[in-house]
């Protein structure tokens, strides 16, 4: 058996009796495992999952995805490798989602495929969030620095934006994101626009000191404004104050606030997982679609 697909609470079939068995053999569960012989994935499952990831190393999110499936699997991963190629694009992505955005990217340019697969790196579905987002929304932080590190979070950082900025992280977003530091101590962030400049230097589509707001690149000049049926991959998507990148097949990666870190969003449906209230939001749509002019064409 190879991996189809992401596993997640709720899912069943002949691959969650699988992966229940390897747990099992493994010894992730803490208790007897609820009704073995079912194929659907319970609460104990996905507290048996969080405890390989743990001892793994890797992220904490619940969810059987292709990183974790190859680490319950090693041997089937090895094979599978070594006959398929693979697009970049992550495993928590959803197939349906993957699937357009790779179709989109196809015959691209290297720059924007390469932006735009770096910051699907960073960017969680609505639909499978997991616990928490896998980069933070920082107000004035960069997703990579001025030497082209990942811009790490850390727990005093946080503290700092909160004696700063209180509003960023009141109701309840300080707390869920010093709970993500300790789940994920490698997790990034950066604001909107912060997401856009790092990207762009870490692609060496700008200097690694650049920097602007999200407004800033509309009013730049560095770039031509378009029309919605016309976007490709690496183009930017905005409205006031706020910036997004088009990943392609109707998808957005955008950094959306504090309550909710990086997300792939619809293009015409806007939603994002609400990791304080741990529900979707719904957002008005994009009023801009900007052709940068940093990319080599």
């Amino acid at each position: 058996m190879s991996f189809k697909r992401n596993l997640s609470l709720g899912a069943s079939g002949a691959d969650v009796i699988a992966v229940k068995e390897r747990l099992l053999e493994l010894g992730c569960y803490t208790a007897t495992i609820t009704s073995l012989k079912r194929d659907t994935f319970g609460k104990d499952t996905r507290r048996a999952v969080l405890a390989f990831q743990a001892a793994k190393g890797l992220m904490q999110d619940g969810i059987v995805g292709r990183n974790t499936y190859s680490a319950l699997f090693p041997e089937e991963a090895r094979t599978a490798s070594s006959s398929s190629g693979e697009s970049g694009i992550p495993d928590w992505i959803p197939g349906s989602a993957a699937e357009r955005i790779w179709e989109s990217l196809a015959g691209e340019t290297e720059i924007r495929k390469s932006i735009v697969l770096d910051a699907l790196a960073f960017a969680v579905h609505p639909d499978l969030p997991g616990e928490y987002p896998r980069s933070l929304y920082i107000r004035g932080g960069n997703l990579y620095n001025a030497d082209l590190k990942p811009n790490v979070i850390s727990i005093a950082r946080i503290a700092r934006g909160a004696a700063r900025q209180p509003e960023y992280y009141d109701g309840g977003r300080r707390e869920m994101m010093e709970n993500a530091v300790r789940a994920n101590p490698a997790i990034t962030g950066a604001d909107c626009s912060g997401g856009i400049v790092g990207l762009l230097r870490h692609a060496k589509a700008v200097s690694s000191g650049f920097d602007c707001s999200a407004d800033g690149f509309v009013a730049s000049g560095n770039g031509t404004h378009i029309q919605h049926p016309v976007l490709r991959p690496g183009d930017f998507l905005h409205r006031s104050g706020h910036i997004g990148l088009y990943a392609g097949g109707g998808y957005a990666v955008e950094w959306m606030g504090g309550a909710y870190g990086c997300q792939l969003t619809e293009l015409e449906k806007r939603r994002g997982w609400n990791y304080v209230t741990k529900r979707l939001s719904s957002f008005g749509g994009w009023k801009d679609f900007l052709r940068p002019a940093y990319y080599e064409e």
